[in-house]
Formats: structure tokens, sequence, C-alpha cells
């Protein structure tokens, strides 16, 4: 009896192991269809300007562009390496934890659909604008507030 029952527990381990298997192979090719790392990439392609932008203080002679340019290179590629890390390891184990297989197999559905496609093709251009936005009309305020606080507290250190 003893056997039987290790023998029914060692397959059903095999079992879910197996099937956790799957459906991470499924949440890798949701990720692919939905082309996570390239929208990532553009994302921040498109952001890095934005960014470098609103920096002040940044010199503009091109020994100085040249430098920051060789910087944004290095760190974009950084930035990738990590990006590639978490969609292959993090975000599928976040997605397991989150997403029935049934539910995985729906989404891989429409990301393969016409309207998917348009979607995923968008994203990146949605996340430029939300971000452009985010930079000409939040981030002045956000500094200036953060500015206040400092001045603030100085004050307050002063006395």
């Amino acid at each position: 009896m003893k056997k039987v029952i290790l023998a029914s527990i060692f397959c059903l381990f095999i079992y879910a192991n197996s099937h956790a298997q799957t459906k991470q192979a499924s949440i890798k090719e949701l990720f692919h269809v939905m082309q996570t790392d390239s929208i990532i990439e553009k994302t921040f392609s498109s952001i890095v300007p934005s960014i470098l932008a609103q920096m002040p203080n940044v010199p503009k002679d091109s020994a100085s562009v040249a430098t920051r340019d060789k910087m944004m290179t290095g760190v974009m590629k950084i930035a990738k390496d990590i990006c590639t890390k978490m969609i292959n390891e993090d975000m599928v184990v976040i997605y397991d934890k989150y997403f029935y297989q049934a539910e995985i197999d729906d989404y891989i559905r429409f990301y393969k659909s016409a309207s998917g496609q348009k979607f995923t093709k968008m994203t990146p251009a949605i996340q430029a604008d939300l971000m452009n936005v985010m930079m000409q009309k939040y981030l002045p305020e956000m500094s200036k507030s953060i500015a206040a606080s400092v001045e603030e507290m100085k004050n307050k250190e002063s006395k």
C-alpha cells in the first residue's frame, strides 16, 4: 500500500512539474507574441532623448555630446540586458502566479489577432507620448516641489 501511495505522489509531482513547465513555456510565448522585448527597447529609445532634453547643465560642445552619447549607449545596453533577464525570469514567475493557463492561452490568441498586433505595434508610441506628457507637464512641477522641500529642509536645519 505504501508503494502505491508513493508511486501516486511521485506521478502527481511529475504531472504538476510538467504542467508548470508547459505554463511557463506558454507565458514565454505570450511575451514573444506581445513583442515585449522590442516594446521595451523602443520605449527606452524614445525616452532617453526626452530625459536628456530635460536635464539642465548638459554641455552642448561636441566632445561632451560624444561622451554623453557613448555613456547612454552603455546605459541602454545594461538596461536592455536587465529587461531581458526580467522578462525571461521574473515576469514569467509573476504571470504564473496571477494567470491561469486558459487565460494565458486567451492572451496569446488576442496578441496573434489583427487587433492584438495593432495594439502591440502602437504600444511604444503610446508610451512615448505618455512619457513626453509626463516630462513636459508634470516633471517641472515635480522638480519645483522637490526644490521647495529641499529649501524648506535647509531652512529648518539652519535654525
